[in-house]
């Protein structure tokens, strides 16, 4: 099953390098291994205080997790060979028994490679902690579950000779073991995935040394001096966690644990008085509670860090892939345009003398044909250019825009068809919006266009303009008499290169929707189509109203320049 929470789901497999630790020569490996348990241990045993028994905080097994976390299970009898002597050596170190020392080894190896077998079950090995929930997932399955699991196996093996079977051995295995497992295993899995580098790199981290040395001694004081200390070792990791990178954090965090349990072991740091040994889980769980933030925030930022830093390169590669397309349409089109204006011309040319180049009906008819093709074309090079334009996403400056001296602009630049077609165009007074004064000049040009273009045959087009103010928002309205839209089909409308119509009854590209919904997203405004009532369509654009302009206002110079355009019917 995929790890909850991990990094890079997305990305392919071939873009996960593999594991530092997997890397690595078995020869050379075991004995590291087996040394590295061993010096763990003898930590463990000194910290505890306790000869003979199990020690109250346990670093070694997760080191040892990690590593067969990332090699195959046929290489694990030879680690856990190593590990075996390497936990035997400890304990005779330490001075037990050589059948005492022996008899912990089988359950602390089958405690290690059932953490081992969990992680890989889970998909943590490849994934790496990407995120706070894979890293609780790694402490659960790493940590708590194995050491649960081992400890109630070694109490049915060994807890005759232990007293207090529950207590004395239970309880304690499965508190040093969760606590070892939260201060070193992520520590461990970043250095099995990416080797001594991440460390290596905190050598020369200034930052990292003086919070070090603050985390430590704030411990330490607060250990001797403070109540609640534990309250008071938790805030130097969170710091750590907001500026240090994540082995820091994680290299903290095992200084701190370390630094508590040789607070304990020496009665340094006392903790409350028990009535009961079973009492002594709520120390563990105020350590843990100490420990666990400050990994579970530097994990979150490191995950949001790295995300930014795909999303970064996500976007830069888009940008290059728009750029380049807006580069091709450019060349495109002036390529094009160049052939199409050569056979426009001398098209326009033989139209022009047909009688005399003695062409006759059918062959006129062709070359008409031809021509309006030729146009139909150009034209669609022209929408394709201006919808790549507005696609590029960039805001444009805006500034206040007069609505009623616009559409004068667009009306003139639509005379002759206005005139052609017979259209009536009322618009009440339009006030002023915030926008981009070339920009709304193409979405009233496409509205009006489609509106005098998509009308029954034989009926006058009539367009009225109105507006008004909705909160911080210009509303206009654009109301007409034309086939109107299906409710179903409005929704598509806006895509480009969508037609309801079939070319042959109605020209067109399908793009100048398109084109005039992203102007008005670039402006943070939107516009919606519903029918109007008697037919035809009623498109509503709103559009941010200019500061200081009140509501509904029309000024002087509005009602002039609304006079000068002649009335209302074009």
């Amino acid at each position: 099953m995929p790890p909850a929470g991990a990094d890079d789901k997305a990305e392919p497999a071939a873009a996960q390098p593999a594991a530092w630790v997997s890397q690595q020569p078995l020869l050379w490996l075991a004995p590291a291994l087996g040394l590295a348990h061993a010096l763990a241990a003898v930590l463990s045993l000194e910290l505890s205080r306790q000869p003979g028994s199990v020690a109250a905080i346990w670093y070694a097994n997760a080191l040892a997790v990690a590593a067969l976390a990332h090699r195959g299970p046929r290489e694990w009898p030879w680690l856990l060979a190593a590990v075996a002597l390497g936990n035997a050596a400890a304990n005779a170190a330490w001075g037990d028994q050589p059948l005492v020392a022996l008899s912990f080894v089988p359950p602390n190896l089958f405690e290690i490679a059932l953490a081992a077998a969990l992680l890989r079950r889970a998909g943590l090995h490849d994934s790496g902690i990407a995120s706070a929930a894979a890293l609780g997932l790694a402490l659960l399955l790493g940590g708590l579950l194995p050491s649960c699991v081992a400890a109630t196996a070694a109490l049915f093996t060994l807890g005759a000779s232990v007293e207090h079977g529950f207590t004395g051995l239970w309880l304690p295995w499965v508190e040093g073991g969760v606590i070892g497992s939260l201060s070193v295993l992520p520590l461990a899995l970043l250095v099995a995935r990416e080797g001594p580098r991440p460390l290596l790199a905190l050598a020369g981290n200034v930052p990292a040394w003086a919070m070090a040395c603050a985390a430590v001694g704030a411990t330490l004081m607060a250990a001797a001096l403070l109540p609640f200390s534990l309250v008071y070792a938790t805030l130097p990791l969170l710091a750590a966690a907001l500026v240090l990178p994540l082995a820091g954090a994680y290299l903290l965090t095992l200084m701190v644990s370390v630094t508590l349990a040789a607070a304990l072991g020496t009665g340094l740091l006392v903790p409350p008085p028990l009535s009961a040994a079973w009492q002594q889980v709520f120390v563990y769980l105020a350590v843990a509670a100490a420990l666990l933030p400050g990994q579970l925030l530097a994990t979150s930022l490191h995950e949001l860090r790295r995300s930014r830093e795909r999303l970064a390169k996500r976007t830069q590669a888009l940008r290059r892939a728009n750029e380049g397309l807006e580069q091709f349409m450019h060349f495109s089109a002036h390529d094009l345009r160049e052939p199409l204006n050569t056979i426009a011309s001398f098209g326009g040319l033989l139209q022009e003398d047909a009688a005399a180049a003695g062409l006759d009906e059918g062959s006129r008819r062709h070359l008409a044909l031809m021509l309006q093709g030729t146009q139909r074309m150009r034209t669609l090079l022209d929408d394709m250019l201006q919808y790549v334009s507005v696609q590029q996403g960039e805001p444009p400056p805006l500034q206040p825009v007069d609505l009623d001296a616009l559409l004068q602009d667009v009306r003139e630049a639509l005379a002759q068809r206005l005139v052609q077609t017979g259209a009536r165009v009322d618009a009440e007074p339009l006030g002023q919006v915030l926008g981009h004064p070339a920009m709304l000049h193409l979405v009233l040009q496409n509205l009006l266009s489609n509106a005098v273009k998509f009308v029954e045959p034989g009926r006058v087009p009539e367009i009225s303009l109105r507006a008004f103010d909705e909160g911080p928002m210009r509303v206009l309205q654009v109301q007409d008499n034309g086939i109107g839209i299906d409710p179903d089909a409005a929704a598509r409308l806006f895509q480009p290169f969508h037609r309801l119509h079939p070319r042959r009854r109605y020209e067109g590209t399908g793009l100048g929707l398109a084109i005039t919904r992203r102007i008005l997203e670039l402006h943070g405004g939107r516009i919606e189509v519903q029918p109007a009532p008697g037919g035809g369509s009623c498109f509503t654009l709103r559009l941010p109203r200019p500061p200081h302009h009140p509501a509904g206002s029309v000024g002087r110079a509005d009602i002039a320049q609304r006079r000068r355009a002649g009335g209302a019917d074009a």
